[in-house]
């Protein structure tokens, strides 16, 4: 996590803080470019892209077939507007892209600051707040493999979708299935926003009706999670993307 004291730019600043407000990464179009795997991150909202955060505050960690492997090489590009990450294609079965992002936002009576509730007076919410993306590539398009890396992870049952068929996504909070809880569903084809519940099993099942990008975001608070002179609870963003076959 990112210190009170690291010096941070107005670009970065408006961005982390926007974050408090609904915005959060995802992991969008993935292709081959002279023999390595590239995949586009972006942020924003409902994926429409906004200014990219500067890399330094954006945490790439990727797996294979075998765990955790380096960390893809990564670059601020125009179109889209956002980061590029790359990485040599080994042969595996199965790569899992995620990248983190972490900060500490503090709101009293004169807005919002970065930071944390000892540096300011009359607080009136402090809270960490975790966004994690993650994108599945998959050699077959059927296999997800077994990845969890987040506390709040979003695992499908298959690396792509099929039209006409269900998605279905289980929701773990802390290796632990998350029931009854609010999953939102974004279809980029129509710009169609569907919010939908996990069953008592933390299970997921959603129509795709559409070929396409699809994003699912999920967000979770927990006011266990805090430190007394920092922050009141930590507040995490997850959003997978995933494609139609």
């Amino acid at each position: 996590m990112i210190s009170n004291n690291t010096p941070m730019d107005p670009e970065t600043f408006r961005s982390f803080g926007r974050q408090i407000y609904g915005h959060e990464i995802w992991l969008g179009d993935v292709f081959k470019e002279d023999g390595e795997i590239c995949v586009y991150a972006l942020y924003g909202h409902k994926m429409v892209p906004d200014k990219p955060m500067p890399t330094d505050y954006a945490k790439p960690v990727l797996y294979d077939d075998n765990g955790r492997i380096g960390n893809p090489d990564r670059e601020i590009v125009k179109e889209p507007h956002g980061w590029k990450f790359s990485f040599e294609d080994k042969g595996a079965d199965v790569y899992t892209l995620y990248v983190d992002s972490s900060s500490v936002w503090v709101t009293d009576e004169e807005g919002w600051h970065r930071g944390v509730k000892r540096d300011f007076s009359q607080v009136k919410h402090a809270g960490a707040y975790v966004m994690v993306a993650k994108r599945i590539i998959s050699r077959d398009g059927k296999n997800p493999g077994s990845v969890m890396h987040a506390e709040l992870e979003i695992v499908p049952s298959k690396a792509k979708l099929s039209v006409g068929e269900d998605a279905i996504l289980t929701v773990y909070y802390e290796g632990k299935p998350l029931p009854n809880h609010k999953v939102l569903c974004f279809c980029h084809a129509t710009e169609e926003v569907q919010f939908l519940n996990t069953d008592g099993d933390g299970v997921l099942r959603y129509p795709v009706k559409e070929k396409g990008d699809y994003i699912f975001i999920v967000k979770f608070a927990d006011e266990s999670k805090k430190v007394d002179d920092e922050f009141d609870e930590t507040a995490f963003t997850t959003t997978l993307t995933m494609e139609t076959e």
